[in-house]
């Protein structure tokens, strides 16, 4: 009778790691939405500076270098503005004009974003130089109640640049998704 249970708790459990391992297996890969790189003369938006080997944006705070790091031709800016706030520009380097898609990922209003349980999360962005999709991950506080989490969602940028959509329904653990 002992060995009925195991065998359906071990059917269960492959069946699990199978459903898994299949669900994983059907997430978008970068190479997926690759796009050409832009080799040509970079035009970086005015309020960017270069002094030395820094690049510093119009408030005097360090950037990252300014290269091509999304979708064939994009420069995504993380900004600092203060304590836990924070946003991203989209610059396009052909042309320094840049694109207000990544909006939704910044609290520049300098108010925490927050989940609906009231914790605040912060938002990091994932991206290759050439691929327009983008992982975003929410880095979620912990409270009382709940342990510190990551989640992810990915996206893709519109042909024009404009916008990003989802292409995932809903978000994942950080840990879930391999690329």
């Amino acid at each position: 009778m002992k060995l009925i249970p195991r065998a359906l708790a071990l059917f269960f459990a492959c069946s699990f790691c199978v459903a898994n391992a299949a669900d994983r297996s059907m997430l978008p890969k970068f190479s997926k939405y690759s796009i050409e790189i832009y080799h040509g003369h970079l035009k970086v938006p005015d309020y960017y500076q270069k002094t030395g080997d820094e690049w510093r944006d119009d408030m005097g705070k360090l950037v990252a270098p300014l290269q091509v790091n999304f979708a064939g031709k994009y420069y995504i800016g993380l900004h600092s503005c203060g304590a836990g706030c924070r946003y991203y520009t989209l610059s396009d380097l052909t042309n320094g004009s840049d694109s207000n898609a990544l909006d939704v990922f910044s609290n520049a209003n300098r108010r925490p974003q927050r989940i609906s349980d009231g914790r605040e999360y912060i938002s990091s962005l994932v991206s290759h130089s050439d691929s327009k999709m983008l992982v975003a991950q929410y880095h979620i506080a912990q409270s009382a109640k709940s342990s510190e989490e990551c989640r992810e969602r990915i996206f893709v940028l519109s042909d024009d640049g404009k916008s990003i959509k989802p292409i995932t329904e809903t978000t994942r653990s950080c840990e879930e998704i391999e690329f």
